[in-house]
């Protein structure tokens, strides 16, 4: 019977021990189940107390074969989902984790206020502004939500009131999913529960590709024909070892030999760390030379799915959007586009992904009348400035005489904002390196 104990012991102190020996000291490490970084040790970093805990929480050896563990027999028991992204509808489906439904109307305010500021932007540059509304899963497949969870659809109506009360120029594409989601699955039924699948990316994006076609007649919706469509079979949900068994829709744009990528030219590009996606993309395709170049600004329903409008444009430069969105002067600088498109998500417009204090205070520059200013332009050879250049990009800096708001970088018949510092005594402008002729520019500051 000692021997019994001693042995029990002896197990019992190893299965102590193990989590320990195998914890995880690995910097920078992204979760496989949880879709976000771990903590990380950092004692200066506010409460200590918090951050040993989440430390030892997120990092104790096999944390995620435990929570795999513990995941699949509530499934497989009592067919319930216990996961920190996911929870089951009816009849197999499965969504994003429910939440309460309280958008916040200051929020809506500023963001729509914003929109309307950027398309009076492009509007005075004769570039057409163009916002889409992306709905979530739940606003699409009501009927399939958890029993009790009642939803209202209240942030898409409070967002089309605003926009409507703002002028700002934009669809949805709620409506359109609802009436094709009535007989072909849009968004899929298990796998990737916060995104529209590839046959869903195909209608929402033509949706915006027929209101592009208002401004440039040229531009036209994809067809079916112009992809290769299969399946790929999914077993595990996404950002998860959830076991599933799902075939999903795959298009692969058949012109994608004629698509260049030269993102790794603006490698140097300033991005949001936390949304630092960037796809900068031309149609070498006969014929796309009479296409517009497009700036989008999107999120994750796109980041995966560039295949859509490559190859509708000549130029598709992509930037992730949230933060990066409101630095938006920034890369209308750089890519000087014949057309802007905003795509948020409808999960994704709130406060949390944009700044309230930017939305607030941000002012981007008006157009400036040349001909009226035309006198007091200097040369920038005659300012002391620096130049640089990295990949595409070529970034001018200027130390100013004195304090200014706002200035310009005038090339030919282009416009270039300047970036100006708090104190007004500095000022920066990044753009493209086939617009800039330093010979040729001149400044203007107010």
């Amino acid at each position: 019977m000692k021997k019994i104990k001693i042995l029990f012991l002896g197990i019992l102190c190893v299965a102590l021990a193990l989590p320990l020996i195998f914890f995880n000291f690995e910097k920078n490490y992204a979760s496989p189940i949880d879709n976000r970084m771990l903590t990380e040790w950092d004692p200066a970093g506010g409460d200590v107390t918090e951050m040993v805990e989440s430390y030892i929480n997120d990092r104790i050896g096999f944390r995620t074969e435990a929570i795999d563990a513990y995941t699949e027999l509530n499934d497989k028991v009592f067919g319930m989902m216990v996961h920190p992204t996911y929870t089951y509808g009816k009849d197999g489906y499965v969504f994003f984790q429910m939440s309460y439904e309280n958008p916040d109307p200051v929020f809506v305010d500023l963001f729509c206020a914003f929109l309307r500021q950027v398309q009076d932007y492009c509007e005075e540059r004769g570039v057409p502004f163009i916002y889409c509304l992306n709905p979530s899963k739940i606003t699409i497949y009501q009927q399939y939500l958890p029993d009790g969870y009642i939803y209202q659809d209240k942030l898409n109506q409070m967002m089309y009131e605003k926009l409507e009360e703002y002028g700002v120029n934009y669809i949805t594409n709620e409506y359109l999913l609802k009436e094709k989601s009535e007989t072909e699955q849009v968004y899929n039924v298990k796998y990737d529960a916060g995104h529209w699948n590839d046959l869903g990316a195909f209608y929402g994006t033509n949706h915006i590709l027929e209101k592009v076609s208002e401004y440039f007649p040229n531009v036209q919706p994809r067809d079916l024909s112009e992809f290769e469509i299969g399946t790929v079979h999914e077993d595990s949900l996404l950002v998860s070892h959830f076991a599933i068994d799902e075939d999903v829709p795959v298009f692969r744009d058949k012109n994608q030999e004629n698509i260049q990528d030269l993102t790794e030219n603006y490698s140097s590009m300033k991005l949001d760390q936390n949304y630092n996606e960037l796809f900068c993309l031309v149609n070498r395709q006969a014929g796309a030379e009479e296409l517009p170049r497009v700036l989008v600004f999107q999120g994750s329903y796109y980041n995966e799915r560039t295949q859509y409008m490559q190859s509708a444009f000549q130029e598709y430069d992509a930037v992730h959007n949230y933060e990066n969105f409101l630095d938006f002067d920034y890369y209308f600088n750089i890519f000087q586009p014949d057309c802007v498109i905003l795509e948020t998500a409808e999960y994704a417009t709130n406060g949390a992904y944009f700044s309230y204090e930017t939305l607030e205070n941000k002012e981007l520059n008006p157009k400036l009348d040349t001909e009226a200013f035309e006198d007091e332009f200097i040369s920038l050879q005659d300012a002391d400035y620096t130049v640089t250049e990295e990949g595409s990009l070529v970034t001018v800096s200027l130390n100013l005489d004195e304090a200014a708001e706002r200035g310009y970088l005038i090339i030919g018949d282009r416009q270039f904002d300047f970036s100006i510092d708090q104190e007004g005594n500095t000022a920066e402008c990044t753009l493209d390196v086939r617009y800039f002729q330093e010979d040729l520019a001149q400044i203007f500051f107010q």
